[in-house]
């Protein structure tokens, strides 16, 4: 088995980019130890939606037609 570049990145970074929203969904709310910066909710959604973007992409490039994905 042999699967393209595009599908390994688009599930590598979609799956890190939607663990990362996962995280950040369970343990911001909660505070956890130890206490973080007040910048890295935002940082850390940004970087994460990146990474879903990016994951998103490459499975576009996948495709035959790209045109056709919408």
């Amino acid at each position: 088995m042999n699967p393209a570049l595009s599908v390994i990145a688009f599930t590598t970074l979609s799956g890190a980019g939607y663990g990362l929203l996962l995280w950040l969904g369970l343990l911001l709310p909660f505070h956890r130890q130890p206490p973080l910066p007040p910048a890295f909710g935002p940082v850390a959604l940004i970087l994460a939606l990146a990474l879903v973007t990016a994951g998103l992409l490459a499975s576009l490039a996948h495709l035959g037609h790209p045109e056709r994905a919408w």
